[in-house]
């Protein structure tokens, strides 16, 4: 009880003495872990994951397939200079740091150094974007996990049962593989389900979360994991120590890696890359749309933009006015030519049909009818298409009632 105790303020408050990180930090380092360097980014870059190497030193990954090395991680290759057809999303390194894997949200796995490509789910139609990777104990295999719950195994890694198909409170974030066989699985709402050989130690699944859960990371043994929050909330299970939170650091944290037992690192996303809120956005917890600019901001109740992303629209619609979530679904159908678009979050009326904000729609094929890189203009019939991930992110971030402005 104590121990949830200290978990529970941990994700609530600032840790007391801990040094402000300057603002142009993306890097937080608790316990033995020592901040060793911050990635550069590009305009409209977005760092996604931190992967610790092995003897120290860490990568970390951009959306665009970059890869900056820090410390003792020697650099392999990137994916920055290819044109993707989906974004990175994920990353796992080798044993040994002799390399690494990068994932994309279409299934497509990318490999560098010593680690061996063992096959991908690239041109796949998918039910769930990708939305985690992890790597074997002998690195010569990986799981790929999607947001529904889907599991998909290659090499020597072996499929030990997943969550499709299953009816899940908020859609999975990430996978860890556990030392001793299987893995575990992490949704936004702080849920764990083990599969294999991973040991269940606990979950927030039951506790009322300020902000989703973004990432899982086991201890070397297997005994324990790590949940991380956006807010920096960290919250620790079995023999994972609790090092420090990175709660009132300002940036959404996107994802964490372990020294060990010792020490952890934790990577923000910096929100000073997006434009500041546009005058007369409004007040409180809410989303804020401006259709000129074709972008949304998430604002928490005490005003910190969690995160910002373009999008595409339709000029003009809806009307510049203030509007709150009325409903939501999953996946939900266009009503034509088979297309489908993933967590709809309804929040005005237009002439015939409900106008919100999903994810880029799908044929009947499954192939996305725009690609992330077109995001920013107008581009739909009268809904706000966005990308996989932030889609995602959305739907688990605004419950019904959840106040939309709509600026014009």
């Amino acid at each position: 009880m104590l121990g949830t105790i200290l978990l529970l303020v941990a994700s609530l408050v600032a840790v007391p003495g801990r040094a402000e990180a300057a603002a142009t930090d993306r890097i937080d380092a608790f316990g033995a872990a020592s901040d060793q360097g911050s990635p550069e980014l590009a305009p409209g870059r977005r760092p996604v994951d931190i992967t610790a190497a092995t003897g120290g030193g860490y990568w970390v990954a951009t959306d665009d397939g970059g890869v900056q090395s820090f410390g003792g991680a020697p650099f392999h290759g990137s994916a920055g200079g290819l044109r993707l057809s989906a974004p990175v999303v994920a990353m796992a390194a080798r044993p040994g740091a002799t390399g690494y894997w990068l994932a994309a949200s279409d299934g497509a796995v990318f490999s560098f150094g010593d680690a061996p490509f063992l096959g991908s789910l690239g041109g796949t139609r998918l039910k769930a974007p990708i939305v985690g990777m992890t790597a074997t104990p002998d690195g010569e295999g990986y799981w790929l996990a999607a947001a529904d719950g889907g599991v998909f195994s290659f090499g020597s890694a072996t499929y030990a049962g997943g969550l499709a198909g299953m009816r899940l409170s908020a859609p999975i974030v990430d996978i860890a593989a556990s030392p001793t066989g299987g893995y575990w699985l992490a949704g936004a709402d702080g849920g764990v389900f083990s599969f294999g050989g991973a040991v269940f130690h606990g979950s927030a699944g039951a506790l009322a979360l300020r902000s989703p859960i973004t990432s899982i990371v086991t201890t070397p043994s297997g005994g324990g994991y790590w949940l991380t929050a956006t807010d920096g909330g960290v919250f620790t299970y079995g023999n994972a120590a609790f090092r420090g939170a990175a709660t009132g650091s300002g940036d959404p944290v996107t994802a964490m890696a372990a020294l060990g037992t010792s020490g952890y690192w934790v990577l923000r996303a910096p929100n000073a890359m997006a434009p500041p809120l546009p005058p007369g956005s409004g007040s409180g917890r809410r989303i804020v749309y401006s259709n000129p600019a074709q972008r949304v901001w998430l604002v928490e109740t005490d005003g910190t933009v969690v995160r910002s992303y373009l999008v595409s629209g339709k000029y003009r619609t809806p009307a510049a006015a203030t509007y709150s979530v009325y409903s939501k679904s999953r996946v939900t159908s266009a009503g034509h030519d088979g297309i489908t678009m993933s967590n709809m979050v309804r929040f005005a009326r237009g002439d015939d049909l409900a106008i919100g904000f999903h994810g880029i729609p799908r044929d009947a094929n499954g192939r996305p009818l725009q690609g992330d890189d077109d995001l920013g203009g107008f581009r739909s019939a009268g809904c706000v298409r966005q990308s996989d991930g932030d889609a995602a992110y959305l739907y688990e971030w605004a419950p019904i009632g959840t106040t939309v402005v709509v600026l014009h």
